[in-house]
């Protein structure tokens, strides 16, 4: 199964973000206790940010697709299990999946040429349709973007209302250089330790090389615009198998019969059972 975003249609990038992800990644630590509070929702998600470190995940480029509008998707498993790799935008992806899952409020993040997710530490995912300033920002039919939004979003980082996070930091990498937020800070590993991708998620707003062009509140996208998420994975074929199986021979039974009673002394080994419409832009990373 394969992934595939017409980049004309922005909000249909919500469609690739799954709270079902949480099955191919557990916490060893319990998501209920951390999610009450502010201080326990970040402790949340610097757990799901460093259980992902551990997963030798590999920083990758695009797939080839040969139409320019057409973007192909990492789902979950590959970017997890096989090949175990992502851009940018299937890692952003991945982590919202992760934070929604485990009853977060995620958002995605499209800057130029990038991205990456924030999450609020004010509410957790059954607030949602809240009546806080910082729900109804968020909470419309219309895309948040432009510069008055990328304001308030900026804001609400620096109030410590959402978290910024750069999600190529827990993906192994030696080909980031120069001074973009993503490069600096990386570990002889190749990586950003939890602290370094907050920092660095904050820069990348605050970047004026890199124009904010939208953010999508994964809450909003599934409950208020009816975004269906896209299917993990497919029904796994099952092994083709004869009609009618040969069984094996049943031993003799022999009964005895006594006093009434009806005994079996060969036991039962013979019984079987069966049952934008805007400009179009690579999201690289």
């Amino acid at each position: 199964m394969e992934w595939k975003w017409s980049k004309a249609n922005e909000k249909s990038l919500a469609q690739f973000v799954s709270d079902r992800t949480v099955e191919l990644l557990k916490l060893s630590t319990s998501p209920f206790d951390l999610v009450q509070t502010p201080d326990g929702r970040l402790k949340l998600v610097q757990n799901i940010y460093e259980q992902l470190l551990r997963q030798g995940i590999q920083y990758a480029y695009e797939k080839y697709h040969p139409e320019v509008e057409t973007q192909r998707i990492r789902t979950p498993a590959e970017v997890l299990k096989t090949p175990g790799e992502g851009t940018c935008l299937d890692l952003a992806l991945l982590f919202c999946g992760l934070c929604f899952g485990y009853e977060l409020l995620p958002l995605l993040i499209v800057i130029e040429g990038h991205a990456l997710a924030a999450v609020s530490l004010n509410h957790k995912r059954q607030e949602w349709n809240g009546f806080a300033r910082d729900r109804n920002l968020f909470n419309s039919t219309e895309l948040f973007r432009g510069d008055e939004n990328h304001r308030e979003l900026q804001k609400l980082i620096e109030d410590g209302a959402y978290v910024a996070v750069e999600c190529t930091g827990f993906a192994h990498t030696q080909s980031f250089t120069g001074s973009m937020p993503e490069a600096v800070g990386r570990t002889t590993q190749g990586t950003l330790t939890f602290e370094r991708a907050i920092a660095a998620g904050r820069e990348q707003l605050e970047n004026s090389g890199r124009e904010f062009q939208f953010a999508i509140d994964i809450a909003v996208a599934h409950y208020n615009w009816k975004i269906e998420p896209a299917a993990l994975s497919e029904q796994p074929e099952q092994p083709s198998q004869p009609a009618n199986p040969p069984s094996a021979p049943s031993p003799p039974v022999t009964f005895n019969i006594s006093g009434g009673n009806i005994t079996n002394l060969a036991g039962s080994g013979g019984i079987h059972y069966q049952e934008a419409p805007n400009q179009i832009r690579k999201i690289q990373g």
